[in-house]
């Protein structure tokens, strides 16, 4: 699954879906596959009925990500999977739903959305509500140099904090794109997960030209998702924004320099959905004064010479969308989707080369 790393089709990546629903021993593999990272147990039933775990991962480097849904269970890492694993990391952990526990005498009670760190090296348990996570794994070697002088191991971002927000975007933004990344703009984008955070806990170190494309991909991605709430109430207030990002109003348009800048893109945000408003909408068109309004521009003529100029002929000029019986069928199954856990092989990817 995936192609060689480096490759401009993205990195190696490996996913699977399994519930012991429709597969009897589901939970008994889960446990297996996991077992060199953490011994698993407290799931209802002893995952008998009603146990599901669905996983995307890619690979980094040496490092990976993956989010990960599965049920409420508690995972602990001790003296054996320390031993077993021959691995070296540091895990960045954000979970969707509250984790309390332990990281080696450091007391966890982390609230959904939370920045964990945890260091792979040392024991820790943790019970969560439920796993909806993403989780990055990166070599110690990545590591800026400041961060271990920290107490890394169970440091946490309060998840309502400017700095976890953005890292959370950042995360679920590589989760997205990983797929059509080279294996440098992955591990780029894995170590600008440290060069977000350490802004946040008062450190400022060197960055590269690909670890800045990385955060600006984020800035930009985040910014987006802000405005397309705010696009029907007129004029967009670029300071809110940087604000709520928690940056710079300087580092938000440095972030949008390569698009034409920030308003420009606001702007083409609105004529798209503009323009696919239209496209799939049933029946007579409303008047363009009504669509104009509807996506935040300040007058009709505004709007159809805005219009004009990106697709070249006025509103009334969109295609109409019309459903035919294939558009409207399921499509069936997902190719390249195991139905078993593969944890080893995400492992396989962290240890060293010369041990594979």
């Amino acid at each position: 699954m995936g192609d060689q790393p480096g490759s401009r089709s993205g990195p190696i990546s490996v996913a699977w879906s399994l519930s012991s629903d429709d597969r009897p021993g589901a939970f008994d593999g889960y446990r297996q596959s996991i077992a060199d990272l953490y011994d698993v147990s407290g799931v209802a039933g002893g995952g008998a009925t009603g146990f599901s775990s669905r996983t995307t991962a890619y690979r980094l480097g040496t490092g990976s990500i993956a989010w990960a849904r599965s049920v409420p269970q508690t995972l602990k890492r001790g003296p054996d999977q320390i031993a077993r694993s021959g691995i070296d990391h540091i895990s960045v952990i954000i979970n969707q739903t509250r984790s309390i526990g332990d990281c080696d005498g450091r007391n966890l009670d982390a609230a959904a959305g939370t920045v964990q760190f945890r260091d792979l090296a040392r024991p820790s348990t943790s019970r969560s509500d439920g796993i909806d996570c993403i989780n990055l794994l990166v070599p110690r070697t990545s590591l800026p140099s400041w961060l271990p002088g920290r107490g890394l191991h169970g440091l946490t971002l309060p998840a309502a904090s400017p700095g976890a927000r953005l890292v959370n975007s950042h995360l679920r933004t590589l989760c997205d794109v990983a797929h059509d990344l080279s294996e440098d703009e992955g591990v780029a984008a894995m170590e600008a997960t440290f060069v977000i955070a350490e802004r946040f806990l008062g450190q400022a170190g060197a960055i590269t030209p690909l670890q800045a494309e990385a955060v600006h991909r984020t800035i930009r991605h985040r910014t987006m998702r802000l405005i397309d709430v705010q696009l029907s109430s007129g004029p967009i207030d670029t300071a809110r924004i940087a604000s709520a990002l928690g940056v710079s109003r300087s580092s938000l348009y440095r972030a949008f320099e390569t698009t034409g800048g920030v308003q420009a893109s606001i702007l083409r945000r609105r004529l798209d959905r503009a323009y696919i408003s239209i496209r799939m909408h049933h029946g007579p068109l409303p008047p363009l004064a009504e669509i104009a309004t509807q996506q935040g521009f300040t007058s009709e003529t505004v709007f159809v010479r805005a219009f004009r100029d990106r697709f070249g002929f006025r509103p009334e000029g969109v295609p109409r969308w019309i459903a035919s019986e294939q558009d409207q069928t399921p499509l069936s199954g997902t190719r390249g989707v195991y139905d078993r856990a593969a944890h080893e092989v995400v492992m396989d990817w962290l240890r060293p080369r010369s041990a594979i």
